[in-house]
């Protein structure tokens, strides 16, 4: 008789093995106990047989082929044997008797993982998960495992498509077991495109991809993330009319929150739009960029420029807008371009500036910071500016020139 090879998926078979929340599943003893279910009780307190062989289960179906327990334990018997033909054939029996059963499904979808088939394993674990939210969190890391093998990415993404409701749970255990991010876009891009990404599993998997440098497939992965139609929109910078919900994510405008600092998109007479950038400071000494915004400009010229006011802003220094090269292990940070610096109070005021982005600065970043006279130097870190009052920004524009 050939012996049972297991073809694939040893990681995922051994973890389901681990997870398998059955009382006992060692032939002749009183295996596959369900706490949920009292007909399945009775019968695993009844005296099974102790040697445990293929005959003994045989003749326990014989008696009751409604037995799917004894049909579970026969198709491990019968696997063990080398006979997968005859112990697949049990298995769906029991799936038949079943269909619903915890136990039974995360056994079937065992089963399969062994074969080297997660393919066939997904949908009987995605019914456990459907149908018993006790069982979800001992499932999450055979699904992990099933992502890293990367031969079922697109049964993921009909699930993800489909939204079930441990979906979010899910992604966010995924998000930061799963070895390679890469596998976690097409299921992030499956959602956007049916309307049903969500903020924390698009920050999740775009903030870990750029925690780990990998710049472009974060870009990829944000710009899969958004609306179909939002996608049509993108050029050198993004929402630089301040028109669309900021999001704080990505390559879009962040804001991180500091108190005495209040940034928000709101309205103001001389905006193009509905809508304009307001950053107000309330006694506040300078300490984080109060919006910034990364950007992947390919290598070549462009035109910087945007407008802005001041509204009664108190700084010696006042504030301006760079733009940079992210410092690497080679050099530190590099300043493309800058625009004029606003403070006290103006009316409306327009720049252009004109700037190269060499070979070697494949991530740039655009940030508000303390206007500094000396060109190409990066805002002083112990500078003790403290600022009051407001500035507002619109028309943000970064055009290629070639």
């Amino acid at each position: 008789m050939v012996r049972f090879a297991v073809r694939a998926l040893p990681a995922v078979a051994i973890m389901m093995a681990l997870l398998l929340g059955w009382r006992a599943l060692v032939a002749g003893q009183a295996g596959l106990a369900d706490a949920d279910a009292p007909a399945v009780r009775t019968r695993v307190d009844a005296a099974f047989p102790r040697d445990g062989s293929e005959t003994a289960w045989r003749a326990r179906i014989a008696r009751d082929p409604s037995d799917r327990v004894a049909l579970v334990i026969l198709s491990r018997v019968l696997e063990q044997q080398g006979n997968v033909a005859d112990a697949r054939k049990a298995m769906n029996e029991a799936l038949r008797l079943a269909p619903a059963d915890r136990q039974t499904l995360i056994e079937a979808g065992a089963f399969h993982l062994r074969a080297g088939d997660a393919a066939q394993a997904l949908p009987y674990l995605r019914r456990a998960a459907d149908l018993y939210p006790e069982a979800r969190a001992g499932l999450w890391p055979a699904f992990v495992a099933m992502l890293d093998d990367r031969r079922i990415d697109a049964n993921f993404a009909s699930i993800a498509r489909d939204n079930p409701d441990w979906w979010p749970a899910f992604f966010d255990y995924a998000c930061a077991k799963v070895r390679h991010a890469d596998a976690l876009q097409k299921l992030l891009g499956a959602r956007a495109d049916v309307g049903t990404a969500g903020a924390n599993e698009r920050r999740c998997l775009i903030d870990r991809m750029q925690r780990e440098n990998r710049w472009p497939g974060a870009y990829q992965a944000w710009l899969n993330s958004l609306p179909a139609h939002e996608r049509q929109r993108i050029g050198d910078g993004y929402n630089g009319d301040f028109e669309r919900p900021i999001s704080n994510l990505g390559f879009d405008w962040t804001t991180p929150v500091q108190e005495g600092v209040f940034v928000a998109a709101r309205p103001i007479d001389g905006m193009s739009g509905q809508l304009a950038l307001k950053v107000e400071f309330v006694n506040k000494r300078w300490g984080l960029p109060p919006a910034q915004q990364y950007l992947m400009l390919v290598p070549g010229r462009y035109g910087f420029e945007g407008r802005g006011r001041a509204d009664r802003l108190q700084t010696w220094l006042g504030v301006q807008w760079g733009v940079y090269c992210l410092p690497d292990g080679a050099r530190g940070t590099r300043q493309l371009a800058r625009s004029g610096s606003f403070l006290g109070t103006s009316g409306w005021e327009g720049w252009r500036e004109d700037f190269a982005v060499p070979a070697d600065c494949p991530v740039q970043l655009l940030r508000l910071e303390l206007a500094n006279p000396r060109r190409d130097a990066a805002t002083p870190s112990d500078v003790a500016a403290r600022l009051d009052g407001a500035v507002w920004f619109d028309d943000f524009r970064i055009r290629s020139l070639d």
